[in-house]
């Protein structure tokens, strides 16, 4: 699947469905989990549109 834009939210902002740069976490597809440089458990979600 091709994403047309890849955001990168902490786990707190994914389940509080926080918008990041226009973006809503749960219109998304989560592609990764990961732990980010400042030690957050972060998610990878991509949007087609």
């Amino acid at each position: 699947m091709k994403f047309k834009c890849i955001v990168i939210f902490t786990v707190k902002d994914y389940n509080e469905n926080k918008e990041k740069d226009g973006y809503l976490p749960q219109n998304g597809t989560v592609i990764n989990a990961f732990v980010g440089s400042n030690g957050m458990n972060c998610l990878a979600v991509g949007y087609v549109k």
